[in-house]
This record gives C-alpha cells, sequence and structure tokens, in this order.
C-alpha cells in the first residue's frame, strides 16, 4: 500500500506542529511506502523540513487567502488519498476553501463539519477535555498503528545545533536554565522587572547555573539585554534568529525551563527537559493547562487564582521550581 496523505498544519502554530511531528515515523512504520505531505507557514515549516519522513512540503508564505490558494493548488497536483487535520474550526471558510483546493480522496476529521462529505472520515472523541495528542493517537490506531507511547519527534538542523552550543558555551557553565516569560498574548506575558526578580530570587539556590533568557524579535533582543545586563553576571540573552529551530537547539540542549508559552513546553516535553509552565487564570476557563499541557515525566504547571499571571507569586515560582528539580518524575498541576 502505498498512500499519499497530506497533514494540514496551515495555522502556523508551533506548538502544534511540535505535537504533530510524533507522528510521521509512525505512519511509515505501518505503511512503508506512505508518501506524506504537509502544508504549512513560513514559521512552523522548520519542524518539518529536516525530517526524513516528510516528502512533500507545500509552505504557505503569507496568510493571504490568495496565497493560501495557490499553495493549495499546489498540492492539488500530489492527488492525496488523504487529507488529515486535527483541528475542531472544520467549519471555517478558509479550511473548506483550502479542502475544495485540494480535492483528496477521503478527508479524515476530528469534528463533524456542517455539509460532511460522502467520503469524510470523523474519528469522534472528547477532545475537548483531553490532551490534543490523543487525537494524533487516535489516528495512529485508526491507521493500524500498535504504537504504545506517542513521542514528539523534532529534526533540527546540524548547524542550528552547533550555533547553539556555541551560545550555551561561552559563559563556561555546564547547567542551563532557559526563563521565557514571552506568551503568545498579552495575558501570558512576564514583565521584565518580574523576571529580574525571579532571577535574583533563583541565583540563591542555583549560583553554577547560566541563565537564559529567550528573545522574539531583534527589538525585544536589544531591550532584553538593556534590561538584564546589570542584574547577573551569567545571564545571556538568546539572540533572535527568524528561523525558530534556533531557539528549539537551544532549548534541547538546557537542564530545565520556566515559560509561559505552550509551544516552549511541548518542545521542552520532545526532550523530556524539566518544565516549570506558568498560565494564566483563562487556562482553567479554556481547559488549555489540559489540551495543550505538558506530556512528559518532569513537569509542573502553576495556575494563578485571578487574572494576570503575574498572580503568580515569585516565592510560589521558586518553590515550585525547586521540587521540580529535585525529582527524576514529576507530573502536577497545581491551583494557586
Amino acid at each position: 500500500m502505498s498512500p499519499r496523505i497530506l497533514l494540514l498544519a496551515h495555522d502556523n502554530k508551533i506548538g502544534d506542529s511540535i505535537i504533530l511531528t510524533g507522528l510521521l515515523n509512525a505512519i511509515v512504520k505501518v505503511w512503508p511506502n506512505a508518501e506524506i505531505g504537509i502544508l504549512c507557514g513560513n514559521v512552523n515549516l522548520a519542524l518539518y523540513k529536516n525530517h526524513p519522513d516528510v516528502k512533500w512540503l507545500h509552505v504557505s508564505h503569507s496568510r493571504s487567502i490568495l496565497i493560501r490558494a495557490y499553495t493549495s493548488l499546489m498540492a492539488r497536483f500530489k492527488k492525496y488519498d488523504y487529507l488529515v487535520y486535527f483541528g475542531l474550526d472544520v467549519n471555517k471558510s478558509s479550511f473548506k476553501k483550502i479542502c475544495s483546493l485540494i480535492n483528496p480522496k477521503q478527508r479524515i476529521l476530528f469534528a463533524s463539519p456542517a455539509i460532511k462529505n460522502a467520503s469524510d472520515i470523523v474519528l469522534k472523541g472528547p477532545w475537548s477535555n483531553c490532551h490534543i495528542s490523543n487525537r494524533h493517537f487516535t489516528f495512529l490506531r485508526w491507521i493500524g498503528s500498535k504504537l504504545k507511547y506517542y513521542r514528539y519527534d523534532i529534526r533540527l538542523n546540524a548547524n542550528s545545533e552547533k550555533i547553539a552550543q556555541n551560545e550555551l558555551n561561552k559563559s563556561g557553565s555546564s547547567k542551563n536554565i532557559i526563563i521565557n516569560g514571552r506568551g503568545s498574548s498579552k495575558d501570558k506575558c512576564l514583565s521584565n522587572e518580574w523576571v529580574a526578580r525571579l532571577i535574583v530570587s533563583l541565583r540563591k539556590y542555583y549560583p553554577k547555573h547560566q541563565f537564559l533568557i529567550l528573545s522574539t524579535s531583534k527589538k525585544d533582543e536589544f531591550s532584553l539585554s538593556d534590561k538584564f545586563s546589570r542584574i547577573d553576571k551569567n545571564l545571556r540573552i538568546i539572540p533572535y534568529k527568524s528561523s525558530v529551530d534556533s531557539n528549539l537547539a537551544v532549548i534541547k540542549n538546557v537542564d530545565a525551563i520556566i515559560t509561559t508559552d505552550t509551544y516552549v513546553v511541548h518542545a521542552a516535553c520532545a526532550w523530556n527537559i524539566p518544565v516549570l509552565a506558568l498560565y494564566s487564570i483563562h487556562a482553567i476557563r479554556d481547559n488549555h493547562h489540559v489540551i495543550f499541557g505538558p506530556q512528559s515525566e518532569r513537569y509542573i504547571q502553576l495556575i494563578p487564582p485571578k487574572k494576570g499571571i503575574e498572580a503568580i507569586s515569585i516565592k510560589e515560582t521558586v518553590d515550585a521550581f525547586n521540587r521540580l528539580m529535585k525529582h527524576k518524575k514529576i507530573q502536577d498541576c497545581n491551583y494557586l
């Protein structure tokens, strides 16, 4: 059997794309002759371009409707047997347009569209109450996989890994902790002042560790350098790079992570790196701490009792991080 399978990652989300990587080799193990294509964007392209099990990449270089339509039309020429989409927003006009242009033989979906094609397969489940990887695992079982554990499979560019190693080695410290206070929205971001107080508090317990702060733009990099250069002599701002594989390469080689961004959480879980995830109160409302939470052996999640992620105190953060570092296996979610 040589099925052609197109996986949709057109929304460009890095965290979701990290989770999707766990499918690639697992599909090939069931269907050794499978030809896998991925429709993605510029940002999450880095997660797929180095993976040996991806045969075709269809890259939408813009969110423009015309660019997406052109990319979908190019994918149509591959004559895919299956189009697989793990999102639940199957009634959005953009999704319907993409599907009609690609014109696969069958669509594998996880929510029922308002207008269902005769060939559609809808894999139903309690998707709003369980981790998003359960959808991927369900798809694998549907194709006949006997996989017992779903693991992410990030493949990085060798040059990116070499650069990351050089960055980490500059201080001479063998232990590194990432602090990432930049989330995907305002309520998921920590102020520089809060992060500075956290670093001062953590330094008492980790005197020989190097602290690393991820930057989200060149402007952010300069701002962070100006703010933190005087706070701690063994602290580095990771230079901004346009491709996410640069940050992923750094994440892969550190000893622990504190983050407000779920993409960093998923990256940490790919390599089972201890991660302390700080969420906003909205995580409970949207069930994000369950759907997009960590899936590894070493993590703690902290969720504050009121709006604003800085409702999590410095002491609560430091105490949780110390507990994380003391255990070789810990899986905990704390409602403060």
